[in-house]
Protein backbone atom coordinates (compact mmCIF):
# COMPACT_ATOMS: atom_id res chain seq x y z
CA UNK A 1 0.00 0.00 0.00
CA UNK A 2 1.45 3.22 -0.87
CA UNK A 3 1.71 6.55 1.23
CA UNK A 4 -1.44 7.98 -0.39
CA UNK A 5 -3.63 4.79 0.21
CA UNK A 6 -2.51 4.65 3.68
CA UNK A 7 -3.53 8.36 3.93
CA UNK A 8 -6.89 7.81 2.39
CA UNK A 9 -7.63 4.72 5.00
CA UNK A 10 -6.74 7.07 7.47
CA UNK A 11 -9.43 9.70 6.83
CA UNK A 12 -11.70 10.29 9.92
CA UNK A 13 -14.99 12.37 8.89
CA UNK A 14 -15.26 15.78 10.54
CA UNK A 15 -11.60 15.79 11.29
CA UNK A 16 -9.00 18.00 9.52
CA UNK A 17 -6.67 15.97 7.52
CA UNK A 18 -3.69 14.26 8.00
CA UNK A 19 -0.12 16.16 7.87
CA UNK A 20 1.36 14.63 4.10
CA UNK A 21 -1.64 16.30 2.78
CA UNK A 22 -0.70 19.34 3.11
CA UNK A 23 3.36 19.40 3.23
CA UNK A 24 4.17 15.65 0.98
CA UNK A 25 5.45 16.50 -2.83
CA UNK A 26 4.72 13.09 -3.28
CA UNK A 27 0.64 13.55 -2.56
CA UNK A 28 0.91 17.01 -4.06
CA UNK A 29 2.06 15.34 -7.43
CA UNK A 30 -0.88 12.78 -7.14
CA UNK A 31 -3.23 15.77 -6.86
CA UNK A 32 -1.58 17.48 -10.05
CA UNK A 33 -2.72 14.10 -11.95
CA UNK A 34 -6.00 12.86 -10.37
CA UNK A 35 -7.40 15.94 -9.76
CA UNK A 36 -5.80 19.25 -11.90
CA UNK A 37 -5.27 17.55 -15.12
CA UNK A 38 -8.44 16.09 -15.21
CA UNK A 39 -10.53 18.54 -13.91
CA UNK A 40 -12.42 21.35 -14.90
CA UNK A 41 -10.48 24.39 -14.15
CA UNK A 42 -11.41 28.08 -13.94
CA UNK A 43 -9.46 29.96 -16.46
CA UNK A 44 -11.01 33.90 -16.72
CA UNK A 45 -14.06 35.40 -18.14
CA UNK A 46 -14.88 36.18 -21.39
CA UNK A 47 -15.09 40.02 -20.99
CA UNK A 48 -11.07 39.95 -20.54
CA UNK A 49 -11.14 39.10 -23.98
CA UNK A 50 -13.76 41.07 -25.70
CA UNK A 51 -12.18 41.37 -29.04
CA UNK A 52 -11.32 39.04 -31.98
CA UNK A 53 -7.18 38.01 -31.72
CA UNK A 54 -7.37 39.20 -27.57
CA UNK A 55 -5.89 36.33 -25.53
CA UNK A 56 -4.96 35.00 -22.28
CA UNK A 57 -2.67 32.46 -21.04
CA UNK A 58 -2.81 30.25 -17.86
CA UNK A 59 -0.07 28.65 -16.25
CA UNK A 60 -1.47 25.30 -14.42
CA UNK A 61 1.91 23.89 -12.98
CA UNK A 62 4.40 23.24 -15.98
CA UNK A 63 1.18 23.19 -18.45
CA UNK A 64 0.36 26.77 -20.56
CA UNK A 65 -2.65 26.92 -22.26
CA UNK A 66 -3.80 29.81 -24.92
CA UNK A 67 -7.08 31.02 -24.70
CA UNK A 68 -8.36 33.23 -27.67
CA UNK A 69 -11.34 34.59 -29.14
CA UNK A 70 -11.84 34.16 -33.25
CA UNK A 71 -13.45 36.45 -35.70
CA UNK A 72 -16.68 34.94 -35.27
CA UNK A 73 -16.22 35.51 -31.24
CA UNK A 74 -15.90 31.69 -30.20
CA UNK A 75 -13.56 31.29 -27.45
CA UNK A 76 -10.91 28.52 -28.43
CA UNK A 77 -8.12 26.80 -25.84
CA UNK A 78 -4.97 25.45 -27.57
CA UNK A 79 -1.69 24.01 -25.52
CA UNK A 80 0.93 26.34 -25.28
CA UNK A 81 3.40 24.62 -27.65
CA UNK A 82 4.10 24.76 -31.60
CA UNK A 83 3.23 21.43 -33.35
CA UNK A 84 7.24 22.09 -35.15
CA UNK A 85 9.87 21.71 -31.80
CA UNK A 86 7.64 22.39 -29.18
CA UNK A 87 8.00 26.10 -28.80
CA UNK A 88 5.86 28.19 -26.48
CA UNK A 89 3.58 30.86 -28.72
CA UNK A 90 2.53 33.53 -26.33
CA UNK A 91 4.66 34.69 -24.12
CA UNK A 92 2.91 37.28 -22.23
CA UNK A 93 -0.02 36.41 -19.83
CA UNK A 94 -2.15 38.79 -22.03
CA UNK A 95 -2.23 40.02 -25.55
CA UNK A 96 -3.87 40.44 -28.86
CA UNK A 97 -2.49 38.77 -31.77
CA UNK A 98 -4.31 38.74 -35.28
CA UNK A 99 -2.69 35.19 -35.70
CA UNK A 100 -0.39 33.06 -33.46
CA UNK A 101 3.18 33.13 -34.67
CA UNK A 102 5.57 31.22 -32.77
CA UNK A 103 8.41 33.31 -32.23
CA UNK A 104 10.99 30.12 -33.03
CA UNK A 105 10.79 29.55 -36.49
CA UNK A 106 7.88 31.12 -37.51
CA UNK A 107 5.25 28.70 -37.84
CA UNK A 108 1.88 30.46 -38.00
CA UNK A 109 -1.77 29.05 -36.91
CA UNK A 110 -5.46 30.55 -36.86
CA UNK A 111 -6.97 31.30 -33.76
CA UNK A 112 -8.56 28.10 -33.97
CA UNK A 113 -5.36 26.15 -33.63
CA UNK A 114 -5.22 25.41 -37.16
CA UNK A 115 -1.61 25.47 -38.52
CA UNK A 116 -1.63 28.08 -41.50
CA UNK A 117 1.99 28.65 -42.61
CA UNK A 118 5.17 26.57 -41.88
CA UNK A 119 7.89 28.79 -43.58
CA UNK A 120 10.42 26.57 -45.90
CA UNK A 121 8.61 23.02 -45.36
CA UNK A 122 8.25 20.60 -47.99
CA UNK A 123 5.19 21.41 -50.30
CA UNK A 124 3.62 18.27 -48.98
CA UNK A 125 3.40 19.01 -45.42
CA UNK A 126 0.06 17.97 -44.74
CA UNK A 127 -0.97 21.12 -42.55
CA UNK A 128 -4.24 19.57 -41.56
CA UNK A 129 -2.55 17.53 -39.05
CA UNK A 130 -0.05 20.20 -37.46
CA UNK A 131 -2.74 22.33 -36.18
CA UNK A 132 -2.30 23.02 -32.15
CA UNK A 133 -3.69 20.56 -29.81
CA UNK A 134 -6.99 21.50 -28.70
CA UNK A 135 -7.79 22.29 -25.32
CA UNK A 136 -11.27 21.74 -23.59
CA UNK A 137 -13.46 24.98 -23.04
CA UNK A 138 -16.73 25.55 -21.22
CA UNK A 139 -18.62 28.63 -20.68
CA UNK A 140 -20.81 29.33 -17.84
CA UNK A 141 -22.31 32.94 -18.65
CA UNK A 142 -19.17 34.66 -19.62
CA UNK A 143 -16.88 32.20 -17.15
CA UNK A 144 -14.08 30.49 -19.18
CA UNK A 145 -13.40 27.14 -17.60
CA UNK A 146 -10.95 24.88 -19.68
CA UNK A 147 -9.83 20.93 -18.99
CA UNK A 148 -6.41 19.33 -19.79
CA UNK A 149 -8.07 15.87 -19.81
CA UNK A 150 -7.94 13.68 -23.06
CA UNK A 151 -11.85 13.04 -22.09
CA UNK A 152 -12.67 15.90 -18.99
CA UNK A 153 -15.52 14.84 -16.53
CA UNK A 154 -19.30 15.86 -18.10
CA UNK A 155 -19.57 19.53 -16.96
CA UNK A 156 -23.38 19.79 -17.42
CA UNK A 157 -24.57 19.86 -14.02
CA UNK A 158 -22.42 22.73 -12.76
CA UNK A 159 -23.57 25.00 -16.02
CA UNK A 160 -27.45 24.36 -15.52
CA UNK A 161 -26.73 25.24 -11.61
CA UNK A 162 -24.31 28.18 -12.35
CA UNK A 163 -26.01 29.92 -15.00
CA UNK A 164 -28.93 31.17 -13.02
CA UNK A 165 -26.96 32.66 -10.87
CA UNK A 166 -23.99 34.38 -13.13
CA UNK A 167 -27.05 35.54 -16.21
CA UNK A 168 -28.06 38.50 -14.50
CA UNK A 169 -24.20 40.10 -14.38
CA UNK A 170 -24.55 39.64 -18.22
CA UNK A 171 -20.64 38.82 -17.82
CA UNK A 172 -19.85 39.29 -21.71
CA UNK A 173 -20.44 43.22 -21.29
CA UNK A 174 -18.76 43.51 -18.12
CA UNK A 175 -14.87 44.78 -17.44
CA UNK A 176 -12.00 44.63 -15.43
CA UNK A 177 -11.75 47.30 -13.00
CA UNK A 178 -8.53 45.61 -11.30
CA UNK A 179 -6.62 42.67 -10.81
CA UNK A 180 -4.50 41.61 -7.24
CA UNK A 181 -2.16 38.54 -7.58
CA UNK A 182 -0.53 36.75 -3.97
CA UNK A 183 1.45 34.26 -3.93
CA UNK A 184 0.84 32.79 -0.32
CA UNK A 185 3.23 30.36 1.63
CA UNK A 186 -0.06 27.70 2.08
CA UNK A 187 -1.10 24.25 0.18
CA UNK A 188 -4.15 25.15 -2.16
CA UNK A 189 -6.14 22.61 0.02
CA UNK A 190 -5.73 25.34 2.89
CA UNK A 191 -7.19 28.18 0.83
CA UNK A 192 -10.32 26.60 0.00
CA UNK A 193 -11.10 25.35 3.47
CA UNK A 194 -10.76 28.69 4.34
CA UNK A 195 -13.14 30.04 2.40
CA UNK A 196 -15.71 26.94 2.98
CA UNK A 197 -16.48 28.29 6.87
CA UNK A 198 -16.86 31.11 8.61
CA UNK A 199 -15.79 29.71 12.07
CA UNK A 200 -13.44 32.38 12.05
CA UNK A 201 -15.30 35.18 10.88
CA UNK A 202 -16.32 36.84 14.26
CA UNK A 203 -13.14 36.64 15.32
CA UNK A 204 -10.86 38.18 12.58
CA UNK A 205 -12.87 39.50 9.66
CA UNK A 206 -14.76 42.57 12.02
CA UNK A 207 -14.99 44.49 8.39
CA UNK A 208 -17.20 41.48 7.03
CA UNK A 209 -19.17 40.87 9.76
CA UNK A 210 -20.06 44.49 9.90
CA UNK A 211 -22.14 43.98 6.23
CA UNK A 212 -23.18 40.27 6.34
CA UNK A 213 -25.97 39.73 8.50
CA UNK A 214 -25.02 36.02 10.11
CA UNK A 215 -21.61 35.88 9.29
CA UNK A 216 -20.47 36.27 12.97
CA UNK A 217 -22.61 32.66 13.39
CA UNK A 218 -23.85 34.35 16.73
CA UNK A 219 -27.38 36.34 15.49
CA UNK A 220 -30.65 34.83 13.83
CA UNK A 221 -30.45 35.62 10.24
CA UNK A 222 -33.37 33.58 9.52
CA UNK A 223 -36.09 36.00 9.42
CA UNK A 224 -33.87 38.47 6.81
CA UNK A 225 -33.43 35.95 4.70
CA UNK A 226 -36.52 34.78 4.34
CA UNK A 227 -37.89 37.85 3.53
CA UNK A 228 -34.85 38.42 1.11
CA UNK A 229 -35.85 35.73 -1.15
CA UNK A 230 -39.49 36.55 -1.19
CA UNK A 231 -38.22 39.82 -3.10
CA UNK A 232 -35.59 38.09 -5.13
CA UNK A 233 -37.69 35.44 -6.38
CA UNK A 234 -40.73 38.71 -7.25
CA UNK A 235 -37.56 39.89 -9.14
CA UNK A 236 -37.08 36.28 -10.89
CA UNK A 237 -33.34 36.36 -9.38
CA UNK A 238 -32.51 32.34 -8.84
CA UNK A 239 -32.68 31.83 -5.04
CA UNK A 240 -31.94 27.91 -4.20
CA UNK A 241 -28.90 27.29 -2.93
CA UNK A 242 -26.97 24.43 -4.28
CA UNK A 243 -25.11 22.16 -2.13
CA UNK A 244 -22.09 20.74 -2.86
CA UNK A 245 -22.54 17.38 -1.65
CA UNK A 246 -21.36 13.82 -2.30
CA UNK A 247 -19.33 14.56 -6.17
CA UNK A 248 -20.79 17.86 -6.43
CA UNK A 249 -17.90 20.27 -7.15
CA UNK A 250 -20.04 23.18 -7.78
CA UNK A 251 -21.82 25.06 -5.04
CA UNK A 252 -24.29 28.28 -5.27
CA UNK A 253 -26.16 30.44 -2.98
CA UNK A 254 -27.85 33.66 -2.65
CA UNK A 255 -27.71 35.54 1.15
CA UNK A 256 -28.69 38.89 2.48
CA UNK A 257 -26.40 41.58 3.50
CA UNK A 258 -27.59 43.40 6.65
CA UNK A 259 -30.97 46.08 6.42
CA UNK A 260 -29.75 48.91 4.92
CA UNK A 261 -26.48 47.95 3.50
CA UNK A 262 -26.14 47.72 -0.53
CA UNK A 263 -22.75 46.38 -0.84
CA UNK A 264 -19.37 44.76 0.00
CA UNK A 265 -18.13 47.87 1.23
CA UNK A 266 -16.99 49.52 4.42
CA UNK A 267 -20.06 51.36 4.81
CA UNK A 268 -22.36 49.36 2.98
CA UNK A 269 -23.07 51.51 0.35
CA UNK A 270 -22.82 51.07 -4.06
CA UNK A 271 -18.97 51.66 -5.23
CA UNK A 272 -20.26 51.40 -8.88
CA UNK A 273 -23.11 50.88 -11.38
CA UNK A 274 -25.47 47.98 -10.79
CA UNK A 275 -24.20 45.20 -13.42
CA UNK A 276 -25.91 43.98 -16.77
CA UNK A 277 -29.49 43.24 -15.69
CA UNK A 278 -29.80 44.32 -12.23
CA UNK A 279 -31.43 47.87 -11.49
CA UNK A 280 -30.82 48.18 -7.95
CA UNK A 281 -28.96 47.65 -4.63
CA UNK A 282 -31.22 44.98 -2.88
CA UNK A 283 -29.94 41.55 -4.67
CA UNK A 284 -28.16 39.82 -1.78
CA UNK A 285 -24.64 38.30 -2.54
CA UNK A 286 -24.10 35.65 -5.15
CA UNK A 287 -21.49 33.23 -3.38
CA UNK A 288 -20.60 30.80 -5.88
CA UNK A 289 -17.43 27.74 -6.21
CA UNK A 290 -16.61 25.48 -8.45
CA UNK A 291 -13.70 22.91 -7.13
CA UNK A 292 -10.72 23.15 -6.91
CA UNK A 293 -9.88 27.18 -8.25
CA UNK A 294 -13.15 28.96 -8.38
CA UNK A 295 -14.94 31.40 -5.72
CA UNK A 296 -16.64 34.10 -6.81
CA UNK A 297 -18.76 36.86 -4.29
CA UNK A 298 -20.78 39.18 -6.11
CA UNK A 299 -22.96 42.12 -5.36
CA UNK A 300 -25.33 44.11 -7.34
CA UNK A 301 -23.08 46.32 -8.67
CA UNK A 302 -19.47 44.53 -9.08
CA UNK A 303 -18.36 40.84 -8.94
CA UNK A 304 -15.12 39.54 -6.81
CA UNK A 305 -13.36 36.44 -8.02
CA UNK A 306 -10.72 34.15 -6.84
CA UNK A 307 -8.57 31.66 -8.97
CA UNK A 308 -6.33 29.49 -6.79
CA UNK A 309 -3.38 27.67 -8.81
CA UNK A 310 -1.44 25.52 -6.64
CA UNK A 311 2.85 26.13 -7.27
CA UNK A 312 3.61 23.29 -5.15
CA UNK A 313 2.70 21.30 -2.11
CA UNK A 314 3.82 24.23 0.05
CA UNK A 315 2.43 27.17 -1.96
CA UNK A 316 -0.06 28.50 -3.91
CA UNK A 317 -1.10 31.79 -6.15
CA UNK A 318 -4.39 33.38 -5.96
CA UNK A 319 -5.36 35.75 -8.09
CA UNK A 320 -8.46 38.06 -7.51
CA UNK A 321 -10.61 40.23 -10.56
CA UNK A 322 -13.13 42.85 -9.70
CA UNK A 323 -15.69 43.14 -12.46
CA UNK A 324 -17.81 45.95 -13.11
CA UNK A 325 -20.47 46.54 -15.76
CA UNK A 326 -19.28 47.61 -18.62
CA UNK A 327 -20.47 50.76 -18.99
CA UNK A 328 -19.32 52.01 -15.51
CA UNK A 329 -16.56 54.55 -16.21
CA UNK A 330 -13.70 55.03 -14.15
CA UNK A 331 -13.32 58.49 -11.57
CA UNK A 332 -17.20 58.81 -12.67
CA UNK A 333 -19.03 55.36 -11.95
CA UNK A 334 -16.71 54.39 -9.30
CA UNK A 335 -13.25 54.73 -7.65
CA UNK A 336 -10.99 51.85 -7.50
CA UNK A 337 -9.73 51.92 -3.99
CA UNK A 338 -13.32 52.32 -2.82
CA UNK A 339 -14.65 49.35 -5.05
CA UNK A 340 -10.90 46.94 -3.60
CA UNK A 341 -10.69 48.02 -0.41
CA UNK A 342 -13.13 45.80 1.51
CA UNK A 343 -12.03 42.59 -0.36
CA UNK A 344 -8.23 43.59 0.11
CA UNK A 345 -8.49 43.82 3.76
CA UNK A 346 -10.75 40.60 4.10
CA UNK A 347 -8.59 38.70 1.82
CA UNK A 348 -5.21 39.62 3.36
CA UNK A 349 -6.74 39.03 6.85
CA UNK A 350 -7.44 35.42 4.84
CA UNK A 351 -4.02 35.05 3.80
CA UNK A 352 -2.73 35.90 6.89
CA UNK A 353 -4.50 32.81 8.03
CA UNK A 354 -4.04 30.46 5.77
CA UNK A 355 -0.09 31.09 6.16
CA UNK A 356 -0.19 30.61 9.02
CA UNK A 357 -2.00 27.39 9.28
CA UNK A 358 0.50 25.65 7.03
CA UNK A 359 3.38 26.69 9.65
CA UNK A 360 1.23 24.78 12.31
CA UNK A 361 0.67 22.28 10.16
CA UNK A 362 4.44 21.71 9.29
CA UNK A 363 4.70 21.04 12.86
CA UNK A 364 6.01 17.50 13.93
CA UNK A 365 3.20 17.10 16.49
CA UNK A 366 0.59 18.67 14.05
CA UNK A 367 -2.01 15.91 14.08
CA UNK A 368 -5.95 15.85 12.57
CA UNK A 369 -8.47 17.86 15.30
CA UNK A 370 -12.38 17.22 15.26
CA UNK A 371 -14.42 20.36 12.78
CA UNK A 372 -16.77 22.28 14.19
CA UNK A 373 -20.49 21.68 13.08
CA UNK A 374 -20.31 25.31 11.21
CA UNK A 375 -17.58 23.70 9.46
CA UNK A 376 -19.57 21.09 7.92
CA UNK A 377 -18.92 23.05 4.26
CA UNK A 378 -15.19 21.94 4.85
CA UNK A 379 -16.02 18.44 5.20
CA UNK A 380 -17.85 18.61 1.97
CA UNK A 381 -14.92 20.00 0.65
CA UNK A 382 -12.32 16.95 2.33
CA UNK A 383 -14.96 14.62 1.12
CA UNK A 384 -14.67 16.01 -3.19
CA UNK A 385 -11.45 16.25 -2.50
CA UNK A 386 -10.76 12.69 -1.52
CA UNK A 387 -13.04 11.16 -3.52
CA UNK A 388 -11.09 12.54 -6.38
CA UNK A 389 -8.37 10.71 -4.90
CA UNK A 390 -9.48 7.47 -4.50
CA UNK A 391 -11.10 7.05 -8.04
CA UNK A 392 -7.65 8.12 -9.58
CA UNK A 393 -5.68 5.66 -7.05
CA UNK A 394 -8.49 2.66 -8.18
CA UNK A 395 -8.32 4.07 -12.37
CA UNK A 396 -4.44 3.08 -11.88
CA UNK A 397 -4.04 -0.04 -9.98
Amino acid sequence: MNTLQLLLEQYKKGWSLEREFYTSQEVFEQEMTYIWKQHWLFAGFSCEIPESGDYLTYMVLDQSVIIIRDDDGQIYAHHNSCRHRGSAICLEERGHEDKLKCPYHSWVYDKNGSLRSARLMPDDLDKSQLGLHPVHVAMIEGAIFISLADKPPDFSQEIAALSPYLRPYQLDNAKVAYRDRYELEANWKLIGENFRECYHCGPVHIEYCSVVVGANLVEDREAVVAESKVLWQQQGLAVDTIENTGDASHYATRYPLRPGMESYTLDGKPAALPMGQYKQYDNGVVGLINYPNFWMDGVSDYIWCMRITPIDALRAVVDLTWLVDGKAVEGVDYDIERLTEFWKITGEQDWHLCENNQKGIRSVRYEPGPMAPSEEDVVNFHTWYLNRMRKGVMKNQ
